[in-house]
């Protein structure tokens, strides 16, 4: 093993005329590139063959060669390793068609760190680990994508740092084979470099972490807050307010509450138009092991040491070629325990942590947007700490993304494996399984806009990019880019498949959870409803009118529907509707047939859902939902207090409290195996 640069001094001495160099720090990738093409174009004139077209067959063909290994694993024999895993890796790579680099690191038969200091031994070139300093002026989302990252000035002659894959590492191992002196770089692995250059330009990384989404269009980030035109619009209709009150006081009231009745009744029509929508999404054909693309898993944690176990054993008994898994795990640079616990694992090489620099805000789609130039695969998916997805949950999102073309985002169902932990936890049972199995997917076959949920969002990565990845200052980063992804065009589509998660077992945990829901969704009304022209112009007035209803819907549902309501009641209990005016009792009628449809329109998809998923012991709990939508506009209110004093704050939910019950697999109650359609 070669402890850094120095001990390989020697091997940069000039050695012939044939020596590559890279010219400049910024051209960098062209020059590896034009390498590349270079050493192609003389093979292919040597013996008449696209080399680049025998490389992408080789892991096909290896076993009809006699179990041929693939040169970019084969020099590994001169150096200890033993034929056992290569010829494993080879069997790997020819069953998934990858290169046979990613066969043996992907399924974790050789650790990522030994095989490419082993890589740099056989090219006779330095292996990095950080000795030098990288160019100041690096890109660092270039740097990490390309794999490429240029250095300072050195006394080495060294011009870049190299992490090379696949037919990179092929054309390296060939050029060093055939006499060519290989000068000017040094070697190192992929996720080492991408740390390295993470710790280097830190602050970039996490202002662009922070404020990309902001500095592409800054009306999209809930950063800002208020625009201008917002609160001179709701300072004049405070002024109006105060002005009828004073001139018409009995105008006062059915001036208000119309508005009100409007959007509760979309929120109440379209909620029931998605439930008589549900209908199972179509079934795609399954692709094979080799037909199967690249998968990015990201999940951001913070102080889950204790879930860290968990969630690798869930993640691992994922059904998916391992060397096509990209598996993220995104830390807060100050959470050390965290951090020591993934170490303690020794992780394959599918897994890369990510040490997330220090920054703000803190919170779960900062942590996301850090790792999104480094993700690989075609498509993505986002899971919490304490998930566990269906093991054929990515391939049955492959099969739908590449069966379905137009297809941009894919919301699986979440449900909850600790319902017998308390009442609140039924409750939010209960929640979940309306919503995921009769809401959303609903929404999704009307072509509606979908506030997705915080995590099993499956995404074409494309067009995660396009639409500016994260809102890091939302704090229901979910539901916002829900929304925006209607505005862009993108379409959602619902995924039948569950992710088994940890509902809050106490009434306390649950407050604060609920009292960042709200503000989060408030911070979401907030932000589309800066342009309203604008919004409209992008989805329609149709889909636009959803849009309002279902989001301004819960926040002033949230807000005033329970007051309304009660308000409502109390004269009618006290006997004003006897003398009052016609158009205050007309205005009562209204908001009892209003709530009263309300609560239908909440209490039938949760009988159904819960039916359907077999949740037993959960009636007591149905009946009680007024007592809870009554809990969730004390969360509202709380949310606009804190929206008003600390409105990037983010109530870090705590995982690992569930009882006895939790983590049961197929039998916890609420649970449902993908191939168990709703409807079906």
């Amino acid at each position: 093993m070669h402890s850094g640069l120095l001990d390989e001094d020697a091997a940069f001495a000039p050695r012939s005329r044939d020596r590559w160099r890279f010219a400049e720090f910024r051209s960098v990738v062209d020059s590896f590139k034009q390498a590349l093409a270079w050493g192609e174009t003389l093979e292919r004139s040597q013996d008449g063959q696209d080399p680049s077209r025998e490389r992408r067959e080789a892991a096909r063909t290896a076993g009809e060669r006699g179990g041929e290994i693939a040169p970019e694993i084969a020099f590994l024999v001169g150096q200890g390793v033993g034929p056992g895993p290569l010829l494993q890796a080879m069997r790997a790579a020819e069953r998934c068609a990858v290169s046979a680099d990613a066969a043996l690191l992907g399924e974790g038969l050789l650790p990522e760190e030994a095989y490419f200091r082993a890589l740099a031994r056989r090219l006779r070139v330095p292996y990095f680990s950080g000795e030098l300093a990288i160019a100041d002026d690096i890109d660092p989302a270039s740097a990490i994508a390309s794999g490429i990252a240029p250095l300072a000035p050195n006394g080495l002659g060294l011009r870049a740092v190299v992490a090379p894959r696949g037919d990179s590492i092929r054309f390296l191992i060939d050029a060093a084979a055939a006499g060519h002196a290989l000068g000017g770089f040094a070697v190192s692995s992929p996720q080492r470099l991408s740390a390295l250059v993470r710790a280097k330009t830190g602050a970039r990384v996490a202002e662009a972490a922070a404020c990309g989404l902001e500095r592409r269009d800054s009306s999209l980030s809930a950063h800002s807050g208020l625009s201008w035109g917002q609160v001179a619009c709701i300072a004049a209709l405070a002024i109006a307010a105060a002005t009828l009150a004073l001139a018409a006081p009995g105008a006062l009231r059915p001036a208000v509450s119309i508005p009100l009745w409007l959007i509760f009744a979309a929120w109440i029509v379209i909620r029931n138009l998605a439930v008589a929508a549900a209908f199972a999404p179509p079934a795609f054909a399954p692709l094979a092991d080799q037909d199967l693309p690249v998968y990015s898993v990201v999940a951001a944690l913070y102080r889950e040491a204790g879930m860290v176990k968990k969630l690798i054993r869930a993640l691992d008994a994922i059904d998916y070629p391992r060397a096509k898994l990209d598996i993220k795990l995104v830390v807060e640079r100050r959470d050390g325990d965290t951090l020591a616990a993934i170490a303690a694992l020794g992780l394959p090489a599918r897994y890369d942590v990510i040490v997330a620099p220090a920054g703000k805000p803190s919170t779960k789609p900062r942590a996301l947007n850090v790792a999104l130039p480094a993700l690989r695969g075609d498509f993505v998916v986002v899971y919490d700490a304490e998930d566990e997805p269906d093991p054929d949950q990515l391939r049955l999102a492959a099969a739908h993304f590449v069966g379905d073309p137009g297809l941009d985002c894919l919301q699986a169902r979440l449900t909850i494996g600790n319902v017998r932990d308390s009442w609140i936890s039924k409750m939010f049972a209960i929640e979940y399984a309306a919503l995921f199995d009769l809401v959303d997917p609903g929404l999704a076959a009307l072509g509606l806009p979908i506030a997705l949920g915080g995590t099993s969002n499956h995404f074409r990565a494309r067009t995660l990019r396009r639409v500016g990845g994260w809102d890091a200052w939302n704090v229901t980063e979910d539901a916002d880019i829900g929304v925006r992804l209607a505005r862009e065009g993108a379409r959602v589509g619902s995924l039948c498949s569950d992710t088994l998660e940890e509902a809050p077992n106490d009434l306390g945990a649950w407050f604060r959870q609920r009292i960042r829901w709200q503000k989060g969704w408030m911070q979401t009304l907030i932000v589309h409803s800066r342009h309203p022209v604008r919004v409209v112009r992008a989805l329609g007035p149709a889909r636009a009118l959803a849009a309002v209803a279902l989001i301004g819907g819960s926040v002033l549902g949230g807000l005033f529907g329970p007051a309304l309501f009660v308000e409502a009641l109390w004269r009618a209990f006290r006997g004003d509707l006897a003398g009052a005016s016609a158009w205050s009792v007309s205005g009562d009628v209204a908001i009892y047939a209003l709530m009263a449809t309300g609560l239908m329109a909440i209490f039938i998809p949760a009988l159904a859902a819960t039916r359907r998923r077999g949740m037993a012991g959960v009636g007591g709990a149905l009946a009680s939902l007024p007592l809870y939508c009554a809990l969730i506009s004390v969360a509202s209110w709380a949310a606009l207090v804190d929206l008003t004093i600390r409105p990037f704050h983010w109530a870090k939910t705590e995982h690992g409290r569930a009882g006895a019950a939790a983590g049961a697999g197929v039998g916890a109650p609420g649970r449902r195996r993908a191939d168990a359609v709703p409807g079906e």
